[in-house]
């Protein structure tokens, strides 16, 4: 695009009387730019300053489950600040939230997600980490009393988490609650980079105890393919709204495209950086949010419950790697790592618990029958569960996957690389960190 007025351009702020004032004089000369690809070209290397959308203020919920908090700023939680309490410094915290100022608990029930003032309705707190499993094995979690699984608070005051976890004494900004029947896992609210913030103003629904529930099909967008098609959808009525008083159709419609059309596109980007937010919510209610890797699992996710650890393994993952000597790898080193109390589960209808320790465990691996998993009393904490999975993964050279279905914890380890994923981050696992310490 030699000699075009593009050359000459590098960054617009659209937020201000003066870099509109630019837009307009660009679109009047760019008649000398008849080519669409070309135009499109150009633009692509102009970098564009847009204002957030005043669509929604105060909380707000994400496609995918996320929240933000739109104030002066847009905040986000922050997931390298995680902080986990247990049961007993969480119960504490929530039994004090009525006497705490400005505190808004969202819960998700059969209608959607409905904020209230004051403390959340659910979920109920489960039995102490490790309590024997009964007979039959565990309870699914969505039969407790019908209450919901999915549960947040946001606690406005700088600082006012404070009081049950030192380590929130440093913290700014107000600190997000997400429940669960073993705790709570704590986020500090930051503020959101700018592309970030963009996003949220666009797609973000309010959650407000004055309004009705806000239905799942509104945020559910567990797919970065569903969450691309609300941004886009957002991003272009916002652009709409901004520029169509301002410029052309054509130059209006071409900024669109580019922003909102492709895997390139800046909506596509930001798809994928709203999957990777903590995310509070999701369907079906009834469990807590974070589990969808459980589910080659389903006999050992029940027994779990709220009060055990799962380290499962299955053929799919290890592929040619689900050999007998492997197999009976993976179990030694979970000898060597995992509690007494562990027991071995597999998938296959009818199959007993068995004791890790016992020769039957080792026959069962070694026959292979199907997908299996270690139940163990569960860790202190979160992070305490992905050292272990990290490293036993690392021990069996084959992928283990780590889960703590109270937390709404799901987490797979995969020491090639080829099928990591999960929601670790969300608890404050760093790969890197973990590597150096084992």
């Amino acid at each position: 695009m030699s000699d075009s007025p593009l050359d000459r351009l590098e960054t617009l702020d659209l937020g201000t009387t003066a870099g509109l004032a630019l837009l307009r004089r660009l679109d009047a000369r760019l008649h000398r730019q008849p080519d669409p690809a070309a135009l499109r070209e150009g633009l692509a290397r102009l970098t564009c300053r847009v204002p957030l959308a005043e669509r929604a203020a105060g909380l707000l919920v994400l496609p995918g489950g996320a929240l933000a908090l739109r104030q002066e700023a847009l905040l986000l939680p922050d997931a390298a600040s995680a902080l986990v309490l247990g049961p007993q410094p969480a119960a504490a915290l929530r039994a004090a939230l009525e006497e705490l100022p400005g505190v808004v608990s969202v819960d998700h029930g059969p209608a959607g997600l409905q904020a209230r003032a004051g403390p959340p309705l659910g979920p109920p707190m489960g039995p102490p980490m490790g309590t024997p499993m009964g007979t039959p094995m565990g309870t699914p979690m969505e039969e407790a009393d019908g209450a919901a699984a999915q549960a947040v608070s946001l606690l406005p005051q700088p600082g006012g988490l404070a009081r049950w976890s030192a380590a929130a004494a440093g913290w700014r900004g107000p600190a997000l609650l997400r429940w669960s029947a073993a705790g709570a896992v704590a986020w500090e609210m930051v503020p959101a980079p700018p592309a970030l913030a963009l996003a949220a103003s666009v797609v973000g629904e309010a959650l407000d105890p004055a309004l009705p529930p806000v239905p799942a099909a509104v945020w559910d967008a567990p797919s970065g393919d569903e969450r691309y098609q609300l941004l886009s959808s957002g991003l272009a009525a916002h652009l709409d709204d901004l520029l169509a008083q301002e410029v052309s159709d054509r130059l209006r419609y071409a900024l669109i495209d580019l922003w909102t059309d492709g895997e390139d596109s800046l909506a596509s980007r930001l798809a994928d950086r709203l999957g990777a937010l903590p995310a509070c919510f999701a369907t079906p209610f009834g469990r807590p949010a974070g589990l969808t890797l459980l589910q080659a699992w389903p006999r050992g996710q029940r027994a779990a419950g709220a009060a055990w650890a799962l380290f499962g393994i299955a053929p799919d993952l290890w592929q040619a790697r689900w050999q007998g000597p492997a197999r009976l790898g993976f179990l030694a080193a979970a000898r060597r790592l995992l509690p007494a109390g562990t027991v071995l589960l597999g998938e296959a209808r009818g199959a007993e618990p068995l004791p890790m320790e016992g020769l039957e465990a080792d026959r069962r691996l070694r026959a292979g029958a199907g997908a299996a998993a270690l139940l163990a009393p569960a860790p202190e904490t979160p992070q305490a569960l992905l050292f272990l999975g990290h490293r036993l993964a690392q021990l069996c050279a084959a992928p283990v996957l780590a889960a703590m279905p109270g937390w709404g914890l799901c987490h797979l380890f995969d020491p090639d690389g080829r099928a990591q994923g999960g929601n670790g981050a969300w608890y404050g696992f760093l790969p890197g960190a973990e590597a150096a310490r084992s």
